[in-house]
């Protein structure tokens, strides 16, 4: 027990207390002491995880999910934290009344976000096909890929974005609206085929803000790098080209994140039902081979508004 407590606590505390004193001698370091503090802290909480279940740092080590987490951008797990802190606290914010297909009606007329044939690969209004259905910003949130009749969203080598059917087509304004926040630096993240990785300090990536109204704002997430053509405070009209489809932030693929929500915080705004607006959808042929998980109840019309689900192909109507 002695030794587990030198290896899982004692240990990492005295070097990362080293590291800052060295550190603190030079005055490029002083910008690194506050990182180290937080390393500390954090080693020191897996630490104590670590006495508990019975393992040492060099057994946590060869733990490939906990590598990953040490791998992962400090600004992002503090971003997963206001994440879980969001799902606390926003149904509070909306005395537990949260938005949903029976009890809100859009004030505004929206259309999917890119033009030509896509296929909903996440997301819906129920529980079942929810992109994210506990993450409430993102309960009715979608993903969106171009989705080949083999059942493909790419050709030849998959760790390749540019071999994505989707990747770098143009992102569109689903509604008329005006430019609240974006981002457009972040690279492409890894992709492997196996998992999803994050290899920027946002999970959702390089995104665009949109305030549509006073309760409903769009966003888009994972745009390409440099691609966005609008900036913050700029009028957007329906159907104009805003950016173009990326790999960026928290993705295990190239594809469009999109959600409408009643505030404009990312983690602390109730996610809205989106009924689109003069859109064909119909079941992706061979979508099976892509996913086999159920899409029940993946498409509910009311007039010329359409509730889409998982497993569609979906695209806007010309007009």
């Amino acid at each position: 027990m002695q030794d587990m407590i030198i290896n899982a606590v004692i240990a990492p505390i005295l070097i990362c207390r080293i590291a800052g004193v060295t550190l603190l001698r030079f005055e490029t370091g002083r910008a690194i002491i506050t990182v180290a503090c937080k390393v500390m802290w954090l080693l020191f909480a897996v630490g104590i995880i670590g006495i508990i279940i019975g393992n040492s740092y060099m057994e946590w080590f060869r733990f490939a999910p906990f590598l990953m987490f040490l791998k992962t951008p400090v600004s992002t797990l503090f971003q997963a934290i206001y994440q879980l802190i969001g799902m606390a606290v926003t149904p509070i914010m909306y005395k537990f009344k949260l938005p949903s297909k029976e009890n809100y009606t859009l004030k505004g007329d929206y259309i999917l976000p890119f033009d030509g044939k896509w296929t909903v690969v996440n997301g819906g209004v129920h529980k079942k096909i929810s992109h994210s259905w506990g993450i409430l910003p993102q309960r009715y949130a979608y993903d969106f890929i171009i989705v080949d009749d083999d059942g493909k969203s790419f050709s030849g080598d998959r760790k390749s974005v540019h071999n994505y059917y989707c990747y770098g087509k143009d992102i569109i304004a689903p509604a008329d609206g005006v430019v609240e926040k974006l981002y457009n630096k972040h690279n492409d993240s890894i992709i492997d085929g196996k998992g999803v990785y994050c290899n920027a300090a946002r999970i959702q990536g390089n995104y665009i803000i949109i305030r549509h109204n006073d309760c409903e704002y769009s966003v888009i997430a994972h745009i390409m790098r440099g691609s966005i053509s609008v900036k913050t405070g700029d009028m957007v009209r329906q159907g104009e080209i805003i950016a173009k489809c990326g790999n960026t932030g928290n993705s295990s693929e190239p594809h469009i994140h999109f959600q409408l929500q009643a505030g404009r915080n990312f983690f602390l705004s109730a996610g809205l039902p989106i009924a689109f607006s003069n859109i064909n959808a119909q079941d992706k042929k061979n979508y099976a081979l892509l996913d086999k998980r159920s899409c029940a109840d993946n498409l509910q019309l009311v007039g010329n508004k359409s509730y889409i689900g998982r497993g569609l192909e979906v695209e806007n109507n010309q007009i």
